[in-house]
């Protein structure tokens, strides 16, 4: 059995198969062949369709969790609508021939450093909401769309997750969250709250483990990769002693 430490998002224990999200990586053409101008155009576009995309999250997280969660997505449209984000993304495109894919995933980088490197816990977990809406205007410029689906029931495991990303897990077969970054000041935290996701951030666990059973303690923020049956009892009736909820211990097959 290995144990692991991390910080939990949600007071739950569950149990499951670990399931690895790996987010596609998009290949994008650095140079356009054709007019700047066009580029630009397919730009505004793109970022038209992702703020339209927004509100219609928007208005489904205002009737699922209310005014203050659903607010992340009003914040994300102005973050697309924010004036240095969209003249950094023309300026590459105009002054260096750069694709719009290019150019956003460059602006992508640039502004998530820059929040990353900031003082404040709070401004650091902004970078998560310009990659999540840099990454919204590539799939609107490359025609794809955000898929994540899941074959059974699982806790997934990533680096970080996207707040939009929330909205898109299968409510029925998510059991949990880990993650080996993230924040628990970041939109995505808020929206695992707001949903009742157990998670667990800032844990250091290895691909190597896909597939085993672990365990998620939130009220400890441990995991425990290949726990017996024993220790999953042993937790249930502690929680339970203690005049605790015991969350969803779940034994996965």
């Amino acid at each position: 059995m290995q144990i692991l430490s991390g910080k939990a998002i949600m007071e739950q224990i569950v149990a499951g198969r670990l399931c690895f999200y790996r987010r596609p990586a998009p290949q994008v053409q650095l140079y356009t062949r054709g007019d700047w101008r066009q580029e630009i155009n397919r730009f505004h576009r793109a970022q038209q369709t992702s703020i339209l995309e927004l509100n219609t999250l928007y208005h489904r997280a205002l009737h699922q969790v209310g005014e203050g969660v659903a607010s992340i997505f009003l914040i994300h449209g102005m973050l697309l609508e924010d004036h240095d984000y969209i003249e950094t993304v023309r300026s590459l495109i105009q002054g260096q021939g750069a694709t719009a894919e290019y150019a956003v995933q460059m602006a992508e980088i640039t502004f998530a450093a820059a929040f990353a490197a900031m003082d404040s816990p709070y401004m650091r977990a902004r970078a998560a909401d310009i990659r999540d809406i840099s990454q919204r205007v590539l799939r609107a410029l490359m025609g794809g769309r955000q898929v994540l689906l899941m074959d059974e029931p699982a806790i997934l495991v990533s680096d970080d997750y996207l707040p939009s990303e929330v909205m898109d897990f299968d409510q029925q077969r998510l059991l949990g969250l880990i993650t080996r970054n993230g924040s628990l000041d970041s939109h995505t935290a808020m929206l695992v709250r707001a949903y009742h996701i157990p998670a667990i951030v800032e844990a250091d666990i290895s691909p190597r483990w896909e597939g085993r059973l672990a365990l998620m303690d939130g009220y400890t923020g441990t995991i425990y990769v290949d726990p017996d049956q024993d220790l999953m009892e042993q937790l249930r009736e502690q929680y339970q002693a203690n005049g605790r909820p015991k969350g969803q211990l779940l034994s996965a097959k």
